[in-house]
């Protein structure tokens, strides 16, 4: 019987690190993907545009490209804070550091140009998602600890 129970904890544990190991993974590939997309020719980026655009309504390409800064950073916040979640001063210089550097470094490429709202927007993201990250992870604490 003892076995048994400890047998489960012991999966448990195995499938929650497996879980972490894969979003640390997919924060990575993440951050990699966002710079790429932020750094590469624009062509790339009206690209994805016009294989969404049906999908989202056609939005102009002026909101999409708002949308996207805020939902991929969103996105990309959310990811660090789970595979991070006792270095939240380390995700936010992560996630919010990338934001502004890549708006300084995409004012590098010959066909791009970084503005300070397309970095605020970015940070904003960010910002959201470790926020929303945190919070899920706050109740989902105080959850286990009731239960106990």
């Amino acid at each position: 019987m003892l076995a048994s129970g400890s047998t489960s904890l012991h999966k448990s544990s195995m499938n929650r690190k497996n879980l972490i190991r894969l979003i640390t993974v997919a924060a990575w590939v993440a951050i990699i993907a966002i710079a790429y997309a932020t750094l590469t020719r624009v062509g790339f980026v009206y690209a994805i545009y016009f294989k969404l655009a049906p999908f989202l309504m056609r939005p102009e390409m002026g909101t999409y490209a708002h949308l996207e800064h805020v939902v991929a950073f969103a996105i990309l916040g959310t990811l660090f804070s789970f595979a991070y979640p006792r270095h939240t001063i380390l995700v936010c210089c992560i996630v919010l550091g990338a934001a502004a550097l890549l708006e300084i470094a995409q004012t590098l490429t010959p066909d791009r140009h970084g503005t300070l709202m397309d970095g605020l927007e970015k940070i904003a993201g960010g910002a959201a998602g470790i926020l929303f990250a945190r919070t899920i992870q706050h109740f989902c604490m105080n959850k286990q600890t009731t239960s106990d």
